[in-house]
């Protein structure tokens, strides 16, 4: 039985996102409104304002030094160029953090397509942080979906879950 307990010890030590994992009760927000879905480490706040561009609608948890987003903005106006929009928004947020793209690439959400970026940013004598952003602009609608944290604790398998599990709800 000892042996048993140190072996089921030494497998969580190298296994702490399994632990992190358990501990944390995932909540499925559904968006009727805006007809998608998308899975928070815990229960999100939520707040709605309306700005020059449009009505914005936020959903955000603050888990340990991580801090997760879904945001919809229902635009006053269709963009021409969505792809352009989403890289505009991508761009505004990397010089408002003062950080730095450092990748790109499509974001697919069954058909509809948009752009998923990371965003390194460094503060002197502050912790490296990553933001992983993904935006998609449908119509006269821009999803976002984000995650920020310290880059040491970035956590693929826990981080990843709640960025790809935004889906359409049709």
């Amino acid at each position: 039985m000892r042996n048993l307990t140190f072996a089921f010890f030494f497998f969580l030590t190298l296994n702490p996102g399994l632990v992190q994992a358990q501990k944390i009760t995932w909540t499925t927000t559904e968006d009727n409104g805006h007809n998608c879905s998308i899975h928070f480490p815990g229960v999100p706040s939520n707040t709605h304002k309306n700005t020059s561009e449009g009505m914005k609608y936020t959903s955000y948890v603050i888990y340990g030094q991580s801090t997760y987003i879904y945001k919809v903005i229902e635009l006053n106006a269709e963009p021409k160029d969505k792809e352009a929009k989403a890289k505009k928004r991508i761009q505004s947020l990397a010089s408002k953090f003062k950080g730095k793209v450092t990748e790109e690439e499509e974001w697919l959400v069954g058909t509809k397509k948009g752009i998923s970026s990371r965003i390194k940013i460094a503060e002197t004598g502050k912790p490296e942080m990553l933001m992983i952003i993904k935006v998609m602009v449908v119509g006269s609608i821009q999803y976002e979906v984000s995650a920020m944290m310290p880059l040491e604790l970035y956590d693929p398998e826990f981080d990843d879950y709640f960025l790809n599990s935004f889906k359409f709800l049709q």
